[in-house]
């Protein structure tokens, strides 16, 4: 069943990371016609890296502005469920399972709303789509 088409867009770490370092994106990001979530999970890794006052300052307006998505009790179980299929039909080891935790959860907010997933993680979100179906695009 397709999935209907969305209005929403969840950004990802890895757009936020190498938008702020080279400005790549930022014209993307500013003439897309869906309208932002922020994932409390993107959130909390872009501020556990921030080190600049700068980059403090981007996350906390982050905050401020954007509606905040935030994984359900559901989606934390389901995440983990979607994890162990994974660990177990790709073999994965315990800290790329670890790695894709996060991921999973992004996913899984994004969808929940209907969003698509913007990523340049392309390799971790194709193996997710392999066990849910969600709208994503990988920016490069």
């Amino acid at each position: 069943m397709p999935l209907r088409k969305t209005k929403f867009a969840v950004f990802d770490t890895s757009v936020y990371i190498e938008n702020f370092r080279s400005g790549r994106f930022t014209r993307q990001i500013l003439e897309s016609s869906l309208v932002p979530r922020c994932s409390v999970v993107v959130l909390h890794e872009l501020l556990r890296g921030a080190r600049a006052p700068l980059e403090l300052r981007f996350v906390r307006d982050l905050l401020r502005h954007c509606q905040v998505l935030t994984p359900s009790p559901q989606q934390w179980i389901q995440a983990a469920e979607l994890l162990r299929a994974i660990r177990d039909r790709e073999r994965y080891e315990p800290t790329k399972i670890r790695d894709l935790a996060f991921d999973v959860l992004i996913a899984l907010s994004a969808r929940g709303i209907g969003a698509t997933l913007i990523t340049c993680n392309e390799s971790d979100f194709r193996t997710i789509r392999r066990y849910l179906t969600f709208h994503v695009l990988y920016w490069r």
